[in-house]
């Protein structure tokens, strides 16, 4: 399965929560008893909603939302162009990347994001299988959503990534291909046309016949 997708970008699977930290209280107070237990309880619910909220408080991308152009996609997209999109790139060097530049290109995009654990599970997959098509002419194409720049350089690092991705902040390009969770991958051929569509994560196989497909296609 995937990781669903909520209004903040979050999966309540993918939520560590973490223990409340131990404070000593100060010997002189003698706190009643009622009162201490008014206290824990406080304590115990900022700390959920602090840990509920985290992610949405933690430093976003700072760039402009990600554009896009063209019909939104259906949930069988396969036959459909695959809409057009600009988006900054992830290693946040001002530089931007826009889908139809890889015309006539085979094209996998990939969507994912770091505080997935569905996509975690298939990154290292996804990183081997790009530098073998690497030199046979297919491009990937990430597109990060939702994300913050920390966590994303970290993924990154983390699972050797060789390809590019876009940040998508507000889910403007997810929204446009129906992404409905994480991770989403479709495959585009030479034409920008989609060949085919994934749900969840890839074993190598199954991946390395999709690209196989779309190559294929023309």
């Amino acid at each position: 399965m995937n990781d669903d997708l909520d209004q903040e970008g979050q999966t309540m699977t993918t939520m560590d929560v973490q223990e409340p930290v131990e404070t000593l209280e100060p010997a002189e107070e003698a706190v009643p008893t009622s009162r201490k237990g008014a206290l824990i309880g406080l304590g115990v619910v900022v700390l959920a909603v602090v840990v509920l909220f985290g992610f949405a408080l933690a430093p976003r991308y700072q760039s402009a939302p990600a554009s896009v152009v063209g019909q939104q996609l259906s949930a069988d997209p396969v036959g459909q162009m695959a809409p057009e999109f600009t988006g900054a790139l992830v290693d946040g060097n001002g530089a931007s990347l826009t889908l139809s530049s890889l015309r006539g290109k085979t094209v996998v995009v990939n969507f994912w994001a770091s505080w997935c654990s569905t996509c975690k599970a298939e990154a290292q997959i996804v990183s081997d299988i790009e530098k073998k098509w690497r030199a046979k002419g297919v491009v990937f194409v990430g597109v990060d959503s939702h994300d913050t720049t920390a966590g994303a350089h970290t993924y990154y690092q983390t699972y050797g990534l060789g390809y590019q991705s876009v940040q998508d902040p507000d889910q403007t390009i997810g929204a446009q291909y129906n992404v409905t969770g994480l991770p989403e991958t479709f495959f585009l051929d030479r034409k920008g046309k989609i060949v085919e569509k994934f749900i969840s994560a890839f074993d190598p196989v199954t991946l390395d016949s999709m690209i196989q497909k779309a190559v294929a296609a023309g």
